[in-house]
């Protein structure tokens, strides 16, 4: 998946440098944003505190749809610019976020219960 690079984009805060690797966006993405749970309003890092489990599946949920969003946009731009190899792959992205959204909210309501 390396050779599939996006062109240059801003969403949900994250500066997607020009050929930049779809994995290595999902990657940053994940990875930011588990730093920003970690850091204060005063910008100071810390532990995350203990959540309970529903809100550990709101978050994946958010993050999923964060995710989504993007591969959306990486989507729409390949569209635009006639890349069809790299429009299927983002819908193989996209219908991968939606089965793991499946489980996330189900996973949810039983710890809501």
């Amino acid at each position: 998946m390396s050779e599939h690079k996006v062109s240059g984009i801003h969403a949900i805060g994250v500066e997607v440098p020009e050929d930049m690797s779809l994995e290595e966006l999902m990657e940053q993405l994940l990875n930011d944003t588990e730093v920003e749970l970690e850091k204060d309003l005063d910008g100071e890092t810390r532990q995350p505190e203990p959540q309970s489990e529903a809100d550990k599946w709101q978050r994946y949920a958010d993050m999923l749809g964060d995710l989504f969003d993007v591969a959306h946009q990486i989507g729409y731009d390949a569209y635009m610019q006639g890349d069809l190899k790299i429009m299927r792959k983002v819908l193989q992205v996209e219908s991968d976020v939606v089965d793991l959204a499946g489980i996330v909210t189900m996973e949810k309501s039983r710890a809501v219960k």
